[in-house]
């Protein structure tokens, strides 16, 4: 026990040090976040973090639950709703486009179709956690194209799922996964409803007591069964946790309260939390790795800027926005970092994919989670009105 809190809390110094430095600086603390991972898993510091690498993987998956349940308790519902068709717009041009480049680089490089389909859906993908957490500091969550990034990216999540059941087919030939999983949907959908008109009973009766502390337990606990709920489906914790951010949304109707209880939330979540999932995809990079496969890198990750940029770009005229705002939106969409590495590491362990490919993936995946909050915050700096 003393071993792991020892670790951890190495973890957490080294990290709380890089993103105050980088705050200092006017950046973004998730790029401090994240170089602090990639600086724990060097030689001399992976000695001291090897037995709670799963702690840090689990603490990771928990961070990203928290943080949809927190953006789904603050969202602007309004907003989100008028967003709803460009967001949908531009989450399928945004993975249709760099999924197809994918697959067409690796065939023309002359890997197999299903290495291309691995490719492509890797490269196809978004992370929720990086952007929101950028958003959020940049005061842009809210916002027009902040709401349809989010809107996007939810929508994003439904094809990480059919992804990965794609894969597990492909993998085993069990075909009553995808079968199912319109099935499943539904259901969950259904059982989301009936919380969404019982929860306020049961907010209600917490909230006699006037005891912050059991209002907030309670919202927790809601959340995780939600999550809970949408994991057991198939559908993944994430779409549960938002899910269950908005039902607490919309049924709290003392809006003081409700948002004191954001900002809790908030503070222990990218205190304590959200860290250690940017450490995890810190900790996935091997620099070595991209030292002895560059030109495969490079090619995996302008392929994979082209295909997020130019899809939102693409579904400019499809939408209410201007070239301005979807090529920021794109950038917005092009951090990774989360189920693609989860999407690469299956498929490594079943053997379709080599080494090369692998490592390529994974850098991919860092350094355009790297990228993206420096972008974001230069397009936003230069023209604040962008985001309206």
């Amino acid at each position: 026990m003393a071993e792991i809190l020892t670790s951890l809390a190495l973890i957490l110094v080294v990290t709380f040090a890089f993103s105050e430095l980088f705050f200092f600086i006017r950046y973004p603390r998730v790029i401090g976040q994240i170089l602090a991972g990639m600086l724990l898993g060097l030689p001399f510091f992976a000695l001291f973090i090897r037995g709670v690498q799963p702690d840090i993987a689990f603490l990771s998956d928990l961070g990203i639950v928290f943080l949809l349940l927190l953006t789904g308790m603050q969202l602007n519902l309004p907003k989100f709703r008028q967003a709803e068709r460009d967001s949908i717009v531009i989450a399928i041009f945004c993975v249709l486009m760099p999924a197809v480049l994918g697959f067409l680089l690796m065939t023309f490089m002359g890997y197999s179709v299903l290495v291309g389909l691995v490719v492509g859906a890797a490269i196809a993908l978004t992370a929720e956690g990086t952007k929101l957490k950028v958003l959020l500091e940049l005061r842009a969550l809210n916002t027009k194209v902040g709401t349809i990034m989010l809107g996007a990216g939810i929508i994003d999540d439904i094809f990480e799922i059919l992804f990965l059941s794609l894969l597990l087919f492909f993998v085993s030939g069990d075909l009553s996964g995808l079968f199912f999983f319109p099935v499943k949907i539904l259901v969950f959908a259904l059982l989301a409803y009936l919380t969404y008109r019982l929860f306020p009973l049961g907010l209600h009766l917490v909230q006699k007591e006037r005891n912050r502390i059991s209002t907030f337990s309670f919202i927790l606990v809601f959340g995780l069964l939600i999550a809970v709920l949408s994991s057991r489906f198939g559908i993944g914790p994430i779409i549960g946790a938002f899910v269950a951010g908005i039902i607490i949304n919309m049924a709290e109707n003392h809006r003081a309260e409700h948002h004191e209880l954001v900002k809790e939330l908030e503070v222990m979540t990218f205190s304590l939390i959200i860290p250690f999932f940017f450490i995890n995809i810190g900790l996935h990079f091997d620099f070595f790795g991209l030292l002895r496969n560059w030109p495969m890198t490079l090619l995996v990750l302008g392929v994979a800027i082209a295909g997020k940029v130019g899809g939102a770009i693409a579904a400019t005229p499809f939408t209410d926005l201007t070239i301005k705002q979807t090529h920021l939106i794109g950038w917005g969409m092009n951090s990774r970092g989360s189920v693609e590495l989860v999407l690469a590491e299956l498929a490594r362990s079943y053997g379709l994919l080599t080494p090369e490919v692998y490592s390529a993936i994974v850098a991919m995946s860092i350094i355009t989670t790297l990228m993206f909050p420096f972008v974001l915050r230069t397009l936003i700096h230069q023209d604040r009105k962008i985001l309206q």
